[in-house]
């Protein structure tokens, strides 16, 4: 398959890709080298790809293993910030800008709290809205497990959320 063909099938996941390895830990600075590993992997291996599942879920299983090598191989700084450009006012809008960058910097505080685990179900199953049954078969995990862990996370999130309206 040539470079074309390639960026046709699989351009369209770039940003989930990109969303995804962030949510997962990857610190700011390495997300888009870690993208661009995922397609540089993804495109050696293409020809082996036989359908069996979806292409974005190949993608996402490809991203995942590649998120937890980059997370292993550099810690992530507690007070990480956000890039400023990377929430521009809608419509000219700043105060929905501010509530959007706010929600942004809530979320990846409480994807930061979380296990490796349910990181992981958070982001692709939640965030990205992956069905559970690709979520398990990415995770290599029975799919009553993600369901469960689904459970959880939306459980500390629902908790985190009161908190934040108590204080």
């Amino acid at each position: 398959m040539n470079g074309d063909e390639f960026a046709a099938r699989c351009g369209p996941y770039l940003d989930q890709v990109w969303r995804q390895l962030r949510a997962m830990g990857v610190h700011e600075s390495q997300v888009d080298d870690a993208t661009q590993e995922v397609f540089l992997i993804a495109h050696s291996k293409i020809e082996q790809f036989q359908g069996r599942a979806q292409l974005g879920t190949w993608l996402y299983a490809i991203a995942y293993r590649v998120g937890c090598n980059f997370r292993r191989k550099v810690r992530r700084e507690t007070a990480s910030e956000l890039d400023e450009n990377e929430y521009r006012a809608v419509d000219g809008d700043p105060e929905q800008s501010l509530r959007d960058k706010r929600a942004a910097i809530m979320v990846e505080r409480f994807c930061a709290g979380l296990s490796e685990k349910l990181r992981d179900v958070f982001v692709l199953c939640l965030l990205e809205q992956q069905p559970a049954s690709e979520v398990a078969q990415i995770l290599g995990v029975p799919e009553n497990t993600v369901y469960s862990r689904v459970r959880i996370v939306r459980a500390e999130f629902r908790r985190m959320l009161e908190e934040r309206e108590l204080s």
